[in-house]
């Protein structure tokens, strides 16, 4: 694993994350000072439900191109960055593809909470797996990458083909960052039995690296294109697919069905984040010692913690607005007008203190407070899990949502 000396200047970070992140730490949610219609009772006319349903999708829909576009802007920096790093092998060269991945993945993140419609795997309404072929975590596989390395698989006509745990984010990433000269791969594989991964000089794995990123990143690009043109007004248009659901919609029938699309997508933050990114590693679920850090996300550019974060600006930016400061119409505008202003401002409340407690957290890697101060990873533990507590319980009884099926009997 790199060290902190190995990461981009903090000003190249901070000026990315301006463009992508609002301020996180500000507990001041509520969008106005003023009495909502909720505030009056529960007696909301159902036109004001109704209307805010078909703005909150309207909303959405504008929210995901938004979030597109800046990830396709960083992208699109991210695959010169990477070739010129492969054109002219240097640190200069080597710490701009790194500043630029941290870009892209800080940009990225945000899109990860977004995944419905044709970021969705095609199994879901809309969907065409657009996420996975941009970041397939935890889909992946390092021995995978290591094989493609000694193989060169990365040079064939239709590498873009190749399956997801190859190409991506996360392979992009251990291209980039780890210096190692270990593989991850059992004595099974191919490249350890026949001893073709021994075989590499320092040199030409290296080369081979920054060959094989620069593959990886012009696919990346090509992907962050493909998300913007699907939903783009002027190309496949899917924010009108989105829109106009209900009857004669091929993939929304109804309202109802376009809302528990983007309710499931924001379960992200139950599943993924709280679960995978989190319980994991805390040991909580699937972990039979104290700690578990080698389920923390980013093991090789080391931003475990900077991906919450952006996680988190992704949920807020659904459910609270998209606007800046998180204004615009979200979930929380469909509580309000359904008679639920309480449960809305404690839906905003929950999210600033997430906010904090991810801020709380020094660094943008959980693992050295995972391993020095576990209790203080199990403090943002529970500041996500009060976001979550309040999206699977109340937030989708109120609204009449449905919980997505692996969230089914979940209890924790």
């Amino acid at each position: 694993m790199n060290t902190a000396s190995s990461r981009p200047l903090s000003v190249l970070r901070a000026s990315t994350f301006a463009l992508v992140v609002p301020a996180l730490l500000s507990l001041s949610a509520c969008k106005s000072d003023s009495p909502t219609p909720a505030d009056a009772g529960t007696d909301t006319p159902d036109d004001t439900v109704a209307t805010t349903r078909a703005a909150l999708l309207e909303s959405s829909g504008a929210c995901v191109l938004q979030t597109a576009r800046e990830f396709q802007t960083v992208a699109t920096a991210l695959e010169s960055a990477v070739a010129a790093h492969a054109a002219t092998p240097d640190a200069a060269t080597r710490d701009a593809a790194r500043a630029a991945f941290h870009q892209a993945m800080d940009a990225w993140q945000v899109a990860e909470v977004m995944q419905f419609g044709p970021a969705a795997p095609r199994s879901v309404p809309g969907g065409a797996e657009i996420r996975d072929n941009i970041y397939s975590w935890p889909l992946v596989s390092r021995c995978a990458v290591e094989e493609q390395i000694v193989n060169r698989s990365y040079e064939a006509a239709g590498f873009e083909n190749a399956l997801v745990s190859r190409r991506g984010l996360f392979a992009l990433e251990y291209l980039l960052f780890f210096e190692g000269a270990d593989t991850a791969c059992p004595s099974t594989s191919v490249i350890v039995s026949q001893g073709t991964w021994a075989a590499l000089s320092a040199d030409e794995r290296a080369a081979r690296k920054r060959a094989y990123a620069a593959v990886v990143a012009a696919d990346i690009h090509r992907r962050a294109d493909a998300l913007v043109s699907a939903w783009a007004a002027d190309q496949g248009n899917f924010a009108r697919t989105l829109t106009t659901a209900g009857s004669g919609n091929a993939v929304y029938p109804s309202t109802q069905a376009a809302l528990n699309s983007v309710s499931d997508a924001i379960f992200y933050f139950e599943r993924e984040v709280k679960d995978l990114k989190l319980a994991r590693p805390l040991a909580l679920r699937d972990c039979a010692t104290s700690t578990c850090p080698e389920h923390l996300e980013s093991p090789f550019a080391a931003r475990s913690k900077a991906n919450l974060r952006a996680n988190l600006v992704g949920y807020r930016r659904l459910t609270e607005g998209c606007g800046e400061n998180f204004s615009g119409t979200g979930f929380d505008d469909l509580l309000e007008a359904s008679g639920a202003g309480a449960l809305a401002t404690k839906l905003r409340e929950r999210n600033a203190a997430a906010a904090v407690g991810i801020e709380s957290v020094p660094g943008d890697d959980l693992a050295p407070t995972l391993a020095q101060d576990k209790a203080a990873v199990r403090a943002l533990y529970d500041a996500v899990k009060g976001v979550t507590d309040v999206l699977k319980t109340e937030l989708v009884t109120v609204l009449d949502l449905e919980l997505p099926q692996s969230v089914e009997g979940d209890n924790d």
